[in-house]
């Protein structure tokens, strides 16, 4: 009897624990004489602890979302410094910290195609050393400041990006101007960035996803620099440090960039930091601009098949080049997006996995860009469902496209949508990225107020019609990693197939059967 009891009460204190933690009302439970919450209109815990049949009517309907809040972004002060350096400044007083952000047009589409990778490498060398500081230097500066510091290239551009304390903001500048104006691209840790991203690249080529990405780009982007997924062991190689200096010398410049600071600042006495750190030894020139090729066309179906022997499962993406950040199509085809694969309550999901149990997960993405990006649908399914899971792709691009989508699946895309993107703009880093992609993509100025309501102002018709301009059913680029002996009989039913190794080198008919035999 005492072991029972010490169990019962474990059990009280252990719900009492559990429920405590749901923010929930509370009520009484004269038994523990605690104070148990219950939600509304349920039974006690001993109703159903001795077998009740409680009904939990509310169980049966979601609770109701409210409308978005609408958001009023503060005032955000915005000038141009002599140099050509766009400046935004939004003062946050909340916290005693400072976020600071810079774009420059500086990505990887500028890469020479026989150093692949140089923007990248630009990029991440900057906090590697300094004429002034050592990469040990840095480290030990930003800690002390309580901040980090980092850059990256994108297809289109560098960002560097900062934080710190913000009493220690002048130290914050000094830092990050340095970084920027002042790398050296010292030899020792060159060497060892390009050692071991020699070494990355070699694991890639064991990795499906990575392999499925760079087909699918390949064919969908062709000669243009958004087919590049990653830099070549030979680029990787020759890259030197003049290269380095020599692309930082030509398109790190500020009349190619966008600066934003938002944080606990004096804003008098930010300007002047920014004046002495950023314009006074930061020299404008003049950049060409570049011309990039154009996508390929694509005509008709082929599915593209990289074999990867032995493989127990098969890597899926098709897509094609959809749509950019600026063009007018863009709200209406998120929400499409959003409905097709955008979270795990979308149509993929739900199907491929939730119904079929094909995959752990299946999901679509536009990859707009300064230039029309690709839309693409992708998930890793077991060998033996290649086939039937492909299927189910086509069937739900096509549904999209053809099919009103339902008001509930419209009104919990658009929700999510205006919900992710008012929850990204609670902190710094978060409003400092919308403030700084406004002005990298040239975006309007009421691009941050009026997102919600374009999203809300979504209607399934416009759904549709989107799917049918940017879902190029009867053209898809089609790529498949998977151990073709397997996988290519059924993929040929929906079209034709060439094959691939690893490497990306056509593998032949006459090669396979020599291979089988």
């Amino acid at each position: 009897m005492k072991t029972n009891s010490k169990i019962k009460n474990m059990l009280s204190y252990t719900l009492v624990l559990a429920f405590a933690t749901s923010g929930i009302a509370y009520s009484a439970c004269a038994a523990n004489k605690v104070k148990v919450p219950l939600a509304k209109n349920s039974l006690s815990i001993t109703q159903t602890a001795v077998g009740g049949n409680p009904t939990e009517s509310f169980r049966h309907q979601a609770p109701r979302l409210p409308a978005p809040r609408p958001f009023k972004l503060a005032d955000v002060t915005t000038y141009t410094l002599p140099n050509g350096l766009s400046v935004q400044l939004l003062p946050d007083h909340r916290v005693p910290f400072v976020t600071v952000e810079l774009g420059i047009k500086a990505g990887s589409t500028l890469d020479p195609k026989k150093l692949l990778g140089l923007s990248d490498m630009t990029a991440e060398m900057l906090t590697e050393g300094t004429s002034t500081r050592s990469s040990k230097a840095i480290a030990d500066e930003v800690d002390f400041i309580g901040g980090a510091l980092g850059a990256t290239a994108g297809p289109d551009n560098v960002i560097i990006n900062a934080s710190a304390l913000a009493k220690y903001t002048p130290r914050l500048i000094d830092i990050f101007s340095d970084v920027i104006l002042h790398p050296n691209f010292p030899e020792d840790e060159l060497k060892l960035k390009k050692t071991n991203l020699i070494q990355e690249l070699a694991i890639k080529r064991s990795d499906p996803e990575f392999l499925v990405e760079e087909r699918f780009n390949k064919v969908t982007f062709g000669d243009h620099p958004y087919a590049v997924v990653a830099p070549t062991e030979e680029t990787v190689k020759v890259m030197t440090k003049d290269d380095l200096q020599n692309f930082h010398n030509q398109y790190y410049r500020p009349n190619a960039a966008y600066l934003v600071i938002v944080g606990d600042f004096d804003m008098d006495k930010i300007k002047t930091l920014i004046e002495d750190k950023l314009d006074k030894q930061w020299q404008n020139r003049s950049i060409e601009e570049t011309q990039l090729p154009s996508a390929p066309k694509q005509k008709g179906r082929t599915i593209y098949l990289v074999d990867r022997p032995g493989s127990v499962q098969a890597s899926i993406k098709l897509g094609n080049i959809s749509i950019k950040k600026t063009d007018p199509d863009y709200f209406p085809f998120l929400v499409a997006n959003q409905i097709l694969g955008g979270a795990t309550n979308s149509r993929l999901f739900l199907n491929i996995r939730e119904q079929k149990g094909y995959t752990y997960g299946a999901y679509s993405g536009i990859g707009a860009r300064r230039e029309p990006g690709a839309f693409a649908a992708e998930a890793e399914v077991r060998t033996e469902v290649t086939g039937p899971s492909l299927q189910e792709f086509l069937y739900e691009l096509d549904r999209l496209r053809k099919v009103k989508v339902s008001d509930k699946e419209l009104s919990q895309a658009k929700s999510y949508l205006a919900g992710s993107f008012q929850l990204g703009l609670e902190t710094q880093s978060g409003l400092a990225n919308r403030l700084l992609e406004r002005k990298i993509y040239n975006l309007s100025e009421d691009y941050l107020e009026t997102y919600v309501d374009k999203i809300m102002a979504v209607n399934a018709d416009q759904v549709r019609e989107e799917a049918r301009n940017h879902i190029d059913f009867d053209n898809l680029v089609i790529c498949v990693v998977g151990d073709a002996n397997k996988i290519k009989p059924d993929l040929q039913y929906f079209a034709n197939v060439d094959v691939y190794d690893i490497a990306g080198h056509p593998i032949t008919e006459s090669a396979n059967l020599k291979n089988n035999l």
